[in-house]
């Protein structure tokens, strides 16, 4: 699925695999396999791609836009990787509004490194369980379960979860981004 909807936007905009894999850093090779099926993409794969044809990267997930106002527990749009240690979870059920908001889990000690979005954004971050360092610019704060961080997305360089629990931390984004 994930494959087909790169596919259809690359063809949309009119760009190669080889412009494609330039813009990204990754080969045209892979994308190719990417784009076939044959081999999933990291987390920071799928973000460089989503950045390089402009999209949010939960557009992959996106089945149908759905307007649904409710969002289940059991129905969230989950975004993971094998051998990663983050997981998405999106709150928000139409991706064309002009907020997303999701979920963060992060295994203890485990660190994600930002990836440069396709466009400006400002976020928020609320951390409801666990612990971690976030890098915003050239600084760093240490964040505990309660603790709240709104920025200038494309000042975040990275976070860690730092506790001895997972982090789990509800993120929000306007626009729609990541």
């Amino acid at each position: 699925m994930i494959g087909k909807k790169i596919y259809d936007r690359r063809k949309e905009l009119n760009i190669s695999l080889r412009t494609l894999g330039k813009m990204t850093n990754l080969s045209a090779s892979f994308l190719s396999q990417v784009e076939n099926d044959l081999t999933s993409p990291s987390i920071s794969s799928l973000q460089a791609i989503a950045t390089a044809l402009r999209i949010p990267m939960f557009t992959f997930l996106d089945d149908d836009n759905q307007t649904e106002v409710v969002v289940r527990r059991d129905a969230r749009k989950k975004l993971s990787f094998p051998h990663s240690h983050i997981v998405y979870e999106l709150l928000t059920s139409d991706l064309s509004r002009q907020m997303m908001a999701f979920l963060v889990r992060l295994e203890p000690g485990a660190r994600y490194q930002a990836q440069r979005l396709y466009r400006p954004t400002e976020e928020l971050m609320y951390v409801l369980q666990g612990e971690m360092d976030i890098c915003i610019g050239e600084r760093i704060y240490r964040l505990n379960t309660g603790d709240c961080i709104y920025y200038d997305g494309m000042q975040l360089k990275e976070y860690t979860s730092v506790g001895e629990k997972e982090l789990c931390v509800l993120c929000s984004m306007t626009p729609p981004a990541l």
